[in-house]
């Protein structure tokens, strides 16, 4: 089920700078058991969305390895996306207009820290397993890495703690690539 969380009070990026009434696109599928024992939190990649039965229809569903009759499955939108938590087209409370281009800077913790507030919203105390790939990947092991005792297992694919400078260097060239694009702007 596809829903959104507005966290009303100033959301304090790594950055130093603020965002105001924060939303977060979720979706959750299955129900909370009665031990609270069978969540199931899924960190998505950058271009995936808040439901894990659209792109990871192979791992995500009715009969598969995490079943939504057995499973509580919660998945959140990543800061920054356009698929519904704030990001550069959400409207900046300070000028009424969409942030565009001047969407702050953020960092990976910053996405965790939109996690963790959704965790709390949701009461959920334990998770039972964490995964992703990529970065949703980098999104785990931070969280795991501030939280420890919140988790029981990880589930990390094709991802990384640290960038090598060969992945910095690619990332920087993909930005390169948007911004040489004369429409972007």
């Amino acid at each position: 089920m596809n829903k959104t969380y507005t966290y009303k009070k100033e959301f304090q990026l790594e950055s130093g700078r603020k965002l105001s009434n924060l939303k977060i696109a979720y979706t959750t599928l299955g129900k909370l058991n009665s031990a609270k024992d069978n969540v199931i939190w899924i960190t998505h990649a950058l271009t995936a969305n808040a439901n894990p039965e659209e792109w990871w229809n192979g791992l995500v569903g009715k009969g598969k390895f995490f079943n939504p009759e057995k499973h509580f499955i919660v998945c959140a939108n990543v800061l920054g996306s356009c698929y519904g938590t704030t990001g550069p087209l959400s409207k900046n409370a300070d000028s009424g207009n969409a942030y565009h281009h001047n969407f702050p800077t953020i960092t990976i913790r910053d996405i965790v820290g939109g996690h963790e507030l959704l965790r709390q919203h949701l009461g959920i105390e334990k998770i039972n397993t964490l995964l992703g790939g990529s970065l949703g990947g980098q999104q785990a092991v931070e969280w795991a890495i501030q939280q420890p005792e919140v988790f029981e297992n990880l589930f990390l694919i094709a991802t990384n703690a640290q960038h090598s400078p060969w992945g910095r260097a690619f990332n920087e060239s993909q930005r390169l690539a948007i911004k040489a694009d004369r429409t972007w702007f």
